[in-house]
């Protein structure tokens, strides 16, 4: 019997020392592969989007809705570029961009969607929005920093004169150019952390159990039959292959994502 113990001690003691080691290693590598390729893709997005929420702060103001305010799509482009203004205002204070997990899929696709809801009331309602008083006094007396955060959105708008045309063009422009692009990123990138999420659980779960029959083995080995003890080894050397199948897993799903 002892040295059946001692078998399975050593199978045991390789599993803590070799295999789970091992796998927490390349796991920790596929998973910063995963993190630099996200924020190399969204870091760019984040910084124009960052950038357009701060132009609509500023160029707002040069907008009056009095009078229409109470009409259907007017009504619309006012409340949105209220929520657009505040998320730039933030922004502002704050003095630093939005990383690029500040926000969930669904929040930031709701953001987007707003976005795009600026460009289709001015462009569905376009009589409508001629009847918005535009100061173009204010616009050229404060334009420094609205141009400033216009060109940070794209390199095509630097120089470019403030028009009240301007507030259709670049909120459609950044949907179609920006926004669309990059749709499904974060939502990938959601499932990828909820699969890691998994994968860690399911490998700290495994070391306690392997732990715990480590523990059994040099305290109660003489209360405990052999075949009990055996099917113990064979159960965690069956949870580490079942890890290598989930980290397998969570390698080709970001071989996908990375594409």
């Amino acid at each position: 019997m002892e040295e059946q113990v001692s078998i399975i001690v050593t199978v045991l003691a390789a599993l803590l020392t070799g295999g789970f080691l091992m796998m927490f290693i390349e796991s920790q590598q596929v998973a910063n592969n995963m993190a630099e390729r996200f924020h190399f893709i969204m870091r760019p997005f984040f910084h124009s989007f960052t950038n357009y929420a701060r132009f609509i702060s500023s160029f707002k103001t040069c907008f009056s809705f009095k009078g229409i305010e109470s009409e259907g799509c007017m009504k619309r482009l006012k409340d949105d570029l209220e929520q657009i203004s505040k998320i730039g205002g933030k922004s502002i204070i704050a003095g630093q961009e939005y990383p690029s997990d500040y926000f969930t899929a669904k929040q930031l696709g709701s953001i987007c969607e707003t976005i795009n809801d600026v460009w289709y009331c001015i462009d569905k309602d376009y009589h409508g929005f001629q009847k918005v008083e535009f100061d173009t006094h204010h616009a050229k007396m404060f334009s420094e920093h609205t141009i400033g955060y216009l060109g940070e959105i794209s390199p095509k708008y630097k120089g470019i004169e403030l028009t009240k045309d301007l507030l259709g063009k670049v909120s459609g422009d950044f949907y179609v150019d920006f926004y669309q692009p990059i749709d499904h990123i974060l939502p990938h990138y959601e499932f990828w952390s909820k699969k890691e999420k998994e994968f860690k659980t399911i490998a700290m779960v495994t070391i306690i159990i392997t732990l715990l029959t480590m523990l059994l083995l040099l305290l109660l080995r003489c209360y405990i039959p052999i075949w009990v003890l055996t099917s113990l080894c064979v159960l965690c050397c069956g949870f580490l292959l079942f890890e290598l199948y989930k980290l397998m897993q969570l390698e080709d799903l970001t071989k996908k994502i990375m594409r």
